[in-house]
């Protein structure tokens, strides 16, 4: 099992469709550029199981505290953007 596929399966237990949670690990690849190289890397055997249950606890967090999720995408997209000023537009 890969990250991925433990991630989708998680979110499939937690009641999401599988279209939706192949979209939802589309759309995470491209938010998270670094997480994409990772997303294909396997899961220790024989721990799956264990991964996917904590990755519910996760996801359930996350539901209840959306501000916090949304604080955390907000940090990491005014880094990405002060990144991208600092890379694509010259200095006068």
């Amino acid at each position: 099992m890969t990250l991925r596929e433990a991630v989708m399966r998680a979110w499939m237990v937690l009641g999401m469709s599988r279209e939706m949670a192949e979209l939802g690990a589309k759309c995470s690849n491209a938010f998270i550029p670094d997480a994409a190289a990772l997303i294909e890397s396997p899961v220790k055997p024989g721990r799956e199981q264990e991964f996917v249950a904590a990755l519910k606890m996760i996801f359930r967090k996350m539901d209840a505290a959306p501000e916090a999720v949304q604080a955390a995408v907000r940090t990491k997209w005014e880094t990405v953007e002060d990144e991208l000023i600092q890379n694509l537009i010259p200095e006068a």
